[in-house]
């Protein structure tokens, strides 16, 4: 019994114990229940909430559509045209001289009460934002002012006397839409004067004005034509482009500034100035095509080479092209201040950039000293120039020497030599070609002429397609004019490159990628029957190509490793530097700089506190006279030219971080810049000229003191020292490139480029290609557009314009747009810097350049007819360069009129207290009027051999109502 008692005494405690475990979790659940419909009650009254804050959202939209009159205040990514745009253009009113104010003023015009129809639509005002697109013998601008780009107006081009078919480009300004055509004698520039309803087209014969001019008439048939002013160059119009230049007179009609248009012609660029005058600039085989940079100078394509881009000032008076051109951008063949390493015509030109099918070009110009400017060089996968890939080179500064870039993480393994006897024991390995006989003695091999044909030795070598090879050669001589050497896909074929050198040039150099799996070395004499040509040493080896025009690479030696700077970036860097690992150039003569000014920069990253010597130029046998290079002491860099002081940082960079080291010679200065930063100077002005140098990186050119742990992208010498503001520029637009997922190339895999267009609210470029359209800001690549239309898509984007954060796309199949929800698009335009009122009685002119005593026009102001100022001129002057020795300071005032029917006269000119010129004496500054273009000119006068540059101030005081003269 008293076992049984205690299991039932245990039973019921575990019975008691479960009993309590219950009642806790049933409090528990009845608690959870509770908090259930408590958060349930809570939930259903925020979505109360939330229903009617949606309720009242829509109903402020409901309300701010109503206000504002607009469809809707959503964003818009779609199609708005079907079929193939041939030009396309966004005209944002808000840009105008008065910001757009003019619409407001339309109420008489026909087009403001034309009913809608299939061409017009039912919004009575110009819209704010317009889309216009070219398609066919069709112009349509579209109003984007809307959610969803609606039709606003339609234009038959093939209509008589209001334009024909081919219509090569649009703009628009200040009311007026302008279209240039190229059809034949009947093409034309075409102005569309929304604000007076007039229309009128220019072309070699005439200005005329149809019968029928009002806007609402443009697509009715003219009967005839009147005469109403001068002709441009040739009706064969291949773009136009406008401006409001400094001081140009008001149009009494509409309160506007006069507007300057240019138009690129078969025969030239005819400019049309406000008073009517044409000026033409006469090129054989005219202009592809022509922009206008910083609203006074013109940017042009020329037809005759399409390689050369021009640039020079708005003419005043008729001008051949080689007394009005200041200064071409062009290639190694075709020359130019400006060079970029490539042999292929120029598609387009904007400020800041052009473009062809080789690649997108950024260029931030010095037009004061073009020569210095900064080019930078940015492809795709596909693309075929300067070693091919995709790259971008960042900012090459003036005359860049050499520039390294990639975004392969393949490592490169050294080839060895691919030459077959390249000392030339005898003829063997070599075949001679077209007649030719060979013959080697003293390793030497000599090719004779058999007939009047290139003689050529060529051998076969094994290579890999897309990989870049260096070719080295001596010319020794002969009767021959020329020692050519090439690289050919095929015996006697160039399509890999060439070089043409004199016979007894020594260090021939040819940079090649290849095609295929073997390529033609191909040694070259004359086509003179008998003459004879003689070449020492060849040698063929892999390299990493050099994307500056002098393209000569560095020849791998071991192997070095590639890595991305950041996870998921474009942009590799070179490493793995080791003892038998790094990077070696032959003697390069570019790169014998005297005593001459010149830079080197690149980006590293190290591993620790390393004491090396990064970069090298001096020879294999030591460190001597002519020989430099950049470094580190304990993780700081240093900058040496042998023989003078070193110019050595303080402080280390940080360890395992990209950081831009810029090392600059400057007259006799060396200069230390890291990330932008000077922190280092020392007087060294040794000569850098060494007939024996080698350039090596990672390494001394002995291979000796290796870099290891050393990491290098971006590397960049040049002949050109930046200014600050360069070196700033170039370290705030490539520093991106560095951050993780940072896209740099052109998306897709085509390098051709087929638009260009820069949103002036947003800073962004986009360019147009065979495989959509890429977005960059700065040198980096934020966007690629593909896949924009729903039905019938093409990626093949062949035009482009961008304006407020959207933009308008022509494809193979259509026009496509994108914008903004309107309430982004207003805070873009409160977010950007104002577009600054014209004024026409202060202007101040864009610098100028004199480089020698001849006396040159600084500023220059339209005069009217009627036309009574007082003009005050401040101007300022100074040498250019880093130690200027001459400065200049004038003031002058001049009483200018201009009679009705009669000339500019310049009554007048007084001197306004007393001239500064801190050397020369013989410096000036007048004003002088100029009766052929009939504008009242500010005039320097500079010093012989000087480059100075030249600031101009004008206040115009006009009297009465005569400022607003016709």
């Amino acid at each position: 019994m008293t076992d049984l008692a205690t299991q039932v005494a245990g039973l019921t405690t575990s019975v008691n114990a479960l009993t309590s475990a219950v009642n806790v979790a049933k409090a528990t659940l009845d608690a959870s229940v509770s908090a259930a419909g408590t958060s349930a009650t809570t939930a259903q009254a925020a979505v109360t909430t939330a229903a009617s804050s949606a309720t009242a959202a829509q109903a402020a939209q409901a309300a701010a559509v109503a206000v504002s009159g607009l469809s809707n205040l959503n964003s818009f990514l779609g199609q708005i045209q079907a079929g193939a745009p041939t030009a396309v253009f966004w005209y944002d009113t808000t840009r105008d001289s008065d910001g757009g104010a003019w619409r407001k003023r339309c109420t008489w015009q026909s087009w403001v009460t034309e009913a809608a129809s299939s061409t017009r639509g039912s919004r009575a005002s110009f819209p704010g934002q317009a889309l216009i697109v070219v398609q066919g013998s069709t112009m349509t601008i579209y109003d984007a002012d809307q959610a969803t780009p609606a039709m606003w107006m339609v234009f038959n081009l093939g209509i008589y006397l209001h334009g024909y078919g081919a219509v090569t480009s649009v703009t628009a300004r200040d009311g007026c839409v302008y279209r240039s055509d190229n059809t034949g004698t009947d093409g034309d520039v075409y102005t569309l004067d929304f604000i007076r309803d007039d229309s009128w087209g220019v072309h070699s014969a005439y200005k005329f004005r149809p019968s029928n001019p009002r806007i609402v008439d443009r697509n009715s048939a003219a009967t005839s034509a009147a005469q109403i002013g001068p002709a441009i160059g040739a009706s064969q119009c291949n773009s136009v482009a406008v401006t409001v230049v400094p001081g140009a007179p008001i149009d009494r009609t509409n309160g506007l500034p006069k507007p300057t248009v240019v138009v690129a012609t078969t025969a030239g660029i005819s400019v049309i100035h406000p008073s009517g005058q044409v000026a033409n600039i006469t090129a054989g085989g005219g202009y592809l095509a022509c922009a206008i940079i910083d609203g006074l100078r013109l940017a042009a394509i020329l037809a005759a080479n399409s390689t050369i881009v021009d640039y020079g000032p708005i003419p005043y008076a008729n001008v051949a092209r080689s007394a009005w051109l200041q200064y071409s951008a062009g290639t190694p063949s075709s020359g130019g201040a400006v060079q970029r390493p490539e042999t292929t015509g120029m598609g387009g030109v904007i400020d800041g950039a052009f473009r062809n099918l080789g690649a997108l070009w950024r260029y931030h110009e010095d037009p004061v000293n073009p020569a210095a400017g900064m080019l930078a060089m940015i492809t795709a996968s596909g693309g075929p120039y300067a070693g091919g890939g995709a790259f971008n080179t960042g900012w090459m500064v003036g005359d860049c020497r050499l520039a390294l870039s990639s975004t392969s993480t393949a490592s490169v393994v050294a080839s060895g030599e691919l030459v077959t006897n390249g000392t030339f024991a005898s003829t063997s390995g070599w075949t001679a070609y077209q007649g030719a006989t060979l013959a080697a003695a003293n390793n030497t091999l000599t090719i004779t002429n058999g007939a009047a044909s290139n003689g050529i030795a060529y051998q076969v070598i094994a290579t890999v397609a897309g990989q870049t090879y260096l070719a080295t050669v001596d010319g020794v001589g002969g009767t021959s004019t020329v020692a050519i050497v090439s690289a050919g896909s095929a015996v006697n074929s160039n399509d890999l490159g060439q070089v043409v050198a004199t016979s007894s040039a020594t260090g021939i150099t040819l940079q090649f990628t290849a095609k295929t799996t073997t390529s033609y070395v191909n040694l070259i004499c004359d086509n003179v029957s008998g003459h004879t040509v003689s070449f020492k040493v060849c040698s063929v080896q892999l390299a990493e190509p050099d994307r500056s025009a002098k393209a000569i690479g560095l020849r791998v030696v071991g192997t070095l490793t590639k890595a991305l700077v950041a996870t998921t970036a474009d942009l590799s860097a070179i490493g793995g530097f080791g003892t038998g690992n790094y990077l070696i150039q032959p003697y390069n003569p570019a790169l014998d700089f005297g005593t001459g000014d010149f830079m080197v920069a690149f980006w590293c990253q190290l591993t620790g506190a390393a004491s090396y010597a990064l970069l090298n130029r001096w020879p294999a046998s030591g460190y001597t006279t002519g020989g430099w290079n950049v470094g580190f002491a304990s993780g700081a860099p240093t900058f040496n030219i042998a023989g003078g002081p070193t110019a050595a940082a303080s402080n280390p960079i940080p360890v395992a971080v990209w950081t831009q080291i810029v090392a600059a010679r400057r007259g006799i200065t060396l200069e230390l810049w890291v990330n932008g930063v000077k922190v280092a100077t020392a007087a060294n002005g040794q000569t850098v000229t060494n007939t024996a140098a080698l350039l090596s990186v990672g390494a001394n050119p002995d291979g000796s003191n290796t870099s290891g742990g050393a990491s290098v992208a971006l590397l960049r010498i040049s002949a050109t020292a930046p200014t600050p503001e360069q070196i700033a520029r170039m370290y705030a637009d490539e520093r991106p490139l560095f951050h993780p997922g940072a896209k740099c190339v052109l998306g897709g895999t085509s390098a051709a480029v087929q638009g260009l267009a820069h949103d002036p609210d947003t800073g962004a470029l986009y360019a147009a290609k065979g495989d959509g359209t890429s977005v960059f800001q700065g040198l980096v690549r934020t966007a690629h557009l593909t896949g924009l239309a729903i039905t019938s898509n093409s990626d093949n984007h062949t035009a482009v314009a961008a304006r407020q954060g959207g933009y308008v796309i022509a494809t193979a199949n259509q026009a496509v747009a994108s914008q903004p929800a309107i309430t982004f698009r207003d805070r873009i335009l409160a977010d950007r810097v104002p577009v600054a009122p014209i004024d026409a009685n202060r202007m101040a002119f864009p610098a100028v350049a004199t480089t020698d005593a001849t006396p040159t026009v600084i500023g220059r102001l339209p005069v009217a007819e009627g036309d009574e100022l007082q003009l005050f001129v401040d101007v300022e002057a100074a040498e250019y360069g880093a130690a200027p020795s001459e400065r200049m300071g004038y003031q002058r005032r001049a009483r200018v009129y201009r009679l009705p029917n009669g000339n500019v006269t310049v009554a007048a000119v007084q001197t306004l207290g007393t001239d500064y010129e801190s050397a020369t004496t013989t410096c000036d500054v007048t004003v002088v009027a100029d009766t052929v273009s009939q504008t009242v000119c500010v005039q320097a006068t500079g010093v012989a051999a000087k480059r100075l540059v030249w600031s101009t101030l004008a206040h115009v005081n006009r009297s009465g109502a005569t400022r607003y003269a016709a």
